[in-house]
């Protein structure tokens, strides 16, 4: 298990470093992870970061096992579990959203099996935003609209889906949209994922949408199908499928398993 640990970890850490092979792209619509400053630790910076024509003050710096950000007069904690022997911590100024003149420090981590990513925004002394979003991995995003794309996997926001579906990984997207969030209702599968062959546990209705009103199949128990999206709004959580025959439908998830545990995924 250790092994598939540290392989899942070496691969998020390829996936970085080929994200910052690409700094200095000026394209509208962003495939890669271009930054305009990394910041490090222990090291003092001047960044106008909302826009105000004004350079505001930024230090990343640790204080025991705390990592903590200090703009400005406002500090706020990045990690109160810091343990540079355990894992590698980044941080880096970004602008995801050209139209609203102001920019983001994202903080990423990754530990022996899991990782997560912060995004901030400050305006003057004050933390405007401090969204975590757990599991997850920034993987590309667009400057015209302020549309983000995290590689994510169970343990984030979806995390309620392993209980029908085993372990995973989607295409998370947020909005930044000045210094509001705005968190999408679906996320597209991975490769790895939509490749898989599900097997029913038990008979499932699909349904043409969301919705949940009209039938589009039935998935009969032992049946195959691939998982090509998972939606969630409040309560409301589907996952759209592709049965045998080619067709797509919605399945409603539950509280109990909707395929056998020796066809679902388990990387952990």
């Amino acid at each position: 298990m250790k092994k598939i640990k540290k392989v899942s970890v070496l691969l998020l850490s390829i996936s970085i470093v080929v994200g910052s092979v690409f700094v200095g792209n000026i394209n509208s619509s962003y495939a890669a992870t271009a930054y305009k400053k990394q910041l490090a630790i222990g090291k003092s910076y001047k960044y106008d970061l909302d826009g105000d024509g004004d350079k505001d003050s930024i230090k990343v710096y640790s204080s025991g096992h705390k990592l903590l950000l200090k703009v400005n007069s406002t500090t706020k904690t990045l990690d109160s579990n810091c343990y540079s022997d355990y894992g590698d911590y980044d941080v880096k100024i970004y602008d995801f959203n050209k139209k609203d003149k102001s920019s983001e420090i994202v903080f990423f981590w990754s530990g022996d099996s899991e990782w997560g990513t912060k995004i901030l925004k400050f305006k003057n002394n004050k933390c405007m935003l401090n969204k975590h979003y757990k599991d997850a991995m920034l993987k590309s995003y667009d400057l015209s609209n302020g549309m983000v794309t995290f590689e994510e996997y169970d343990q984030g926001r979806y995390n309620s889906f392993t209980k029908a579906m085993g372990f995973f990984c989607i295409y998370d997207k947020v909005q930044i949209k000045g210094y509001n969030v705005y968190n999408q209702y679906s996320a597209n599968t991975n490769s790895s994922t939509r490749k898989n062959k599900y097997v029913s546990a038990k008979k499932l209705t699909a349904y043409t949408s969301t919705s949940g009103k009209k039938k589009a199949f039935t998935i009969n128990k032992g049946s195959k199908a691939y998982v090509y999206e998972l939606y969630q709004k409040g309560s409301s959580k589907y996952i759209r499928v592709k049965n045998s025959s080619g067709s797509y439908g919605y399945v409603k998830v539950g509280s109990s398993m909707l395929f056998t545990e020796n066809s679902c995924l388990w990387w952990r």
